[in-house]
């Protein structure tokens, strides 16, 4: 049954056995080369305090990881676990990146199929290389971060709710109820299209049999609002995030675009086109509510909760399959003339190609790496060093195992790790563990944008 679903324009469905399998082999091509964007140079960056931190949470036992995820990290729940799997093999840069790597892969391979289901072919196919050109999905893939992971579970709910859909029956909504209900376990924010998803049910609801899709979105979102009731309270007291402005907005949303103005112009595009239900090829109206929504969701959701919890707009990443899936249905618009949809696709992987190089070329915001080896090399043996503040304890732990650190300066001198843009302001959030005077501060030097290090010494 193919009801509500978009069929691909006449070129798309040439017949030949070469034409099927290059077709049936596009969501493993574009799979594969998300994957390969994601790995070259993965570990030629040092971690940052987030992915050391989290590194630091998950390489331990099983049960010491669960017990830290009930406990502190209820909304890193997947990702943890996930990460727990990959340092039992090894806890080098690449290795305990490479989850999120292949997590981007696999959203982008399953978005074909589910930009087939809904666009067509071409607009499967354009939506998956969309994904997989993003700049702002390849620089997530590159970190071990819970964002990729939340782009994942968002495209295969979101896959297995049009599944349903579309051949129906009651038994294909019990996976997908399954994963509503496990959404907050991939990234709390990717909960939110749930309520992409009831609108587009809304949207159609003249299609017999909703009844079943009802019950199990209900059910899934129960146990999702339990488990995100429990990961807010457990954020109530985080204060390690400021409070939400235009500009961490703006740049949240610029993200989920990749940075890039065709993405940008294609989605708005797309989005008009979906609506216009005049149009001759355009598909039904649930298919733009269900796109629109996946991008509405989580940024409304992300400004109701900053009026009571600290958020981080970096998350807003998670609308990029939605951006992803409207830049596919512009292939529609473009399909009845020749060859526009290969130039545009051009045009999008041109400018592609240019912001994943620009992002990927900005200078680091904290080098640890040579930070912990400079330290390592100039400290001298009745000097301590300090680690400012506690979060950054566990990345420069990762670069130097065997060198202790202090709360407070100790010693003839102190060398003293802190996250500042500026010297001044580093100089301030040091001084509550030096008890020297300011002019003690021999020398200061800056790895990355935001971390430097000083040196101490009594006067």
């Amino acid at each position: 049954m193919n009801e509500g679903i978009a069929v691909s324009p006449g070129p798309v469905d040439a017949p030949g056995t070469a034409a099927a399998l290059a077709w049936r082999l596009a969501p493993l091509a574009v799979g594969l080369g998300s994957l390969a964007l994601s790995v070259i140079a993965l570990g030629s960056r040092s971690l940052t305090s987030a992915e050391a931190a989290s590194l630091e949470a998950a390489d331990q036992p099983l049960g010491a990881v669960v017990s830290t995820i009930v406990r502190d990290e209820p909304g890193q729940a997947g990702y943890l676990l996930l990460l727990r799997l990959a340092s039992s093999v090894d806890v080098d840069e690449r290795t305990i990146r490479a989850p999120s790597a292949i997590a981007v892969a696999l959203a982008a391979a399953l978005l074909v199929i589910l930009g087939t289901m809904l666009l067509g072919r071409v607009g499967g196919v354009v939506a998956g290389i969309a994904l997989a050109a993003n700049a702002g999905v390849v620089v997530a893939s590159r970190e071990a971060r819970p964002y990729a992971l939340g782009i994942l579970g968002i495209v295969l709910v979101t896959l297995l709710l049009v599944i349903a859909l579309e051949r129906g029956g009651r038994w294909r909504w019990v996976p997908y109820g399954i994963a509503a209900a496990a959404l907050p376990l991939f990234h709390p924010l990717a909960a939110s299209v749930l309520a992409a998803h009831g609108a587009a049910l809304i949207a159609r609801r003249d299609r017999a049999n909703l009844r079943t899709a009802g019950i199990a979105l209900v059910a899934g979102t129960s146990v999702t609002a339990f488990l995100l009731a429990s990961m807010a309270a457990d954020r109530f007291d985080a204060s390690a995030l400021g409070a939400l402005d235009l500009g961490s907005l703006g740049r949240g949303v610029a993200a989920a675009g990749g940075w890039n103005p065709v993405l940008a112009v294609g989605a708005v595009v797309g989005v008009v086109f979906l609506f216009r239900a005049a149009h001759s090829s355009a598909p039904e109206r649930w298919i733009g509510v269900l796109i629109v929504g996946l991008s509405a969701a989580p940024i409304v959701v992300t400004l109701l909760a900053a009026v009571a919890l600290p958020v981080h707009a970096g998350a807003l990443v998670l609308c990029a399959p939605s951006v992803a899936l409207a830049v596919g249905a512009v292939a529609l618009l473009l399909s009845p003339t020749r060859g526009l949809v290969a130039a545009g696709l051009a045009v999008l992987l041109l400018f592609s190609a240019t912001t994943i190089s620009v992002r990927l070329r900005q200078p680091v915001d904290e080098d640890w790496r040579s930070l912990a080896a400079a330290v390592k090399r100039v400290r001298g043996p009745r000097e301590t060093v300090v680690v400012v503040p506690e979060g950054s304890g566990a990345a420069f732990a990762y670069y130097a195992p065997h060198l202790t650190t202090m709360r407070f300066a100790r010693g003839e001198g102190a060398w003293i790790a802190v996250r500042a843009r500026t010297a001044d302001s580093a100089i301030d959030a040091s001084r509550p563990y030096v008890a020297t005077p300011r002019y003690a501060l021999l020398r200061q030097f800056r790895y990355g944008e935001g971390l430097r290090l000083q040196h101490w010494v009594r006067p």
